[in-house]
């Protein structure tokens, strides 16, 4: 059977972190992909090039809705992040009209995507595990930290009664516009600091340092997905986040990490010794989960749904989108 060819579109910036390469994984094996990197400078070419697929993809970013409007008989999915997603209750009956499946990796999208009717799967995803060995009691704990400026050093440090840490790796790289902090030499040395400074890790390298580290710190308050404590979970490692999606939908238990509240006790350190075998089997248990929901992914995109009427009412609302949009670019250009 000859493989049919989808377009893949995703953000620009992910061309170096490949966050979305699990998906191309699923898909490839149904369909030849081509690969599309959206950025705002090449967005009306982007179009161009999606008006010859009948298959088309979004990853956490969509072309404009008067684009989109002109797509709307061909068969269109979209994975929207928690991180930015839009609240706008015009957005929402835009992307209700358009017929776009969406794949929820969170709990609150999904209530978005049922609010406005719009067609949806609910998806859980885990990496596949790493077996991790036990650790001796005795020793202290080190914790993995990567700055990416949501999430301070001073909002997970005070969790921790410095005499259970034996040292912490702070990789300093800050999400693109964002800036270090800045850790005095007391405080470098107060928890035995180690700063890692590059603009990318190579990710066996990354990999390495968080495998080598008890204890994970969710680098931002809010994620699309998750994929780096994701890593860390898959690892075994004892996550430490703020309470919020997706981080909270995965930590429900004290046994596999900490949820940072306004007001908390000391992180337990038997928490985090004891329950290596607890969070291996997690771990274990949730990739089974995946493995079986990639099925689903398919089998929903390929399924097929009654495109609706035209609605002037919606249709006046994307033509406003296009204004604003072309005014956005002019000045812009400008």
């Amino acid at each position: 059977m000859v493989k049919k060819k989808l377009a893949f579109v995703d953000h620009n910036y992910h061309k170096k972190t490949r966050c979305a390469d699990f998906l191309r994984e699923i898909f490839s094996e149904h369909f030849i992909i081509d690969d599309y990197w959206w950025s705002l400078a090449e967005e009306d070419k982007l179009f161009e090039n999606l008006k010859n697929y009948e298959d088309i993809f979004f990853f956490q970013t969509l072309i404009p809705f008067g684009d989109l409007l002109k797509l709307k008989e061909k068969n269109l999915m979209w994975a929207p992040m928690y991180d930015n997603l839009p609240l706008n209750w015009q957005y929402w009956k835009k992307i209700e009209y358009l017929n776009i499946k969406l794949l929820c990796f969170s709990n609150k999208v999904k209530l978005h995507a049922e609010k406005f009717n719009c067609p949806n799967i609910k998806l859980k995803f885990f990496f596949k595990p790493k077996e991790i060995k036990l650790k001796n009691l005795e020793e202290k704990l080190n914790i993995f930290f990567w700055h990416r400026n949501d999430l301070k050093f001073n909002d997970w440090i005070k969790l921790f009664d410095k005499n259970t840490i034996n040292k912490i790796i702070y990789f300093d790289c800050p999400d693109p516009g964002k800036k270090s902090e800045i850790l005095d030499i007391e405080t470098l040395n107060e928890y035995n600091i180690k700063i890692i400074k590059e603009p990318f890790l190579p990710n066996d390298k990354y990999l390495k340092l968080v495998e080598n580290c008890d204890v994970f710190i969710s680098p931002r308050k809010q994620e699309g997905i998750g994929m780096s404590f994701l890593e860390a979970i898959s690892m075994a490692k004892y996550i430490v986040s703020n309470n919020d999606a997706t981080m909270n939908e995965y930590i429900n238990d004290k046994k596999l990490g900490f949820l940072i509240n306004k007001e908390n006790d000391l992180i337990n350190k038997n928490d985090v010794i004891d329950n290596i075998d607890f969070r291996n089997q997690f771990s274990k248990d949730g990739y089974l989960n995946w493995c079986k929901q990639k099925k689903e992914v398919i089998d929903f995109f390929s399924s097929k749904l009654i495109y609706k009427s035209k609605n002037w009412t919606i249709e006046i609302l994307f033509f406003i989108s296009s204004v604003k949009n072309f005014i956005k670019k002019k000045l812009k250009n400008n």
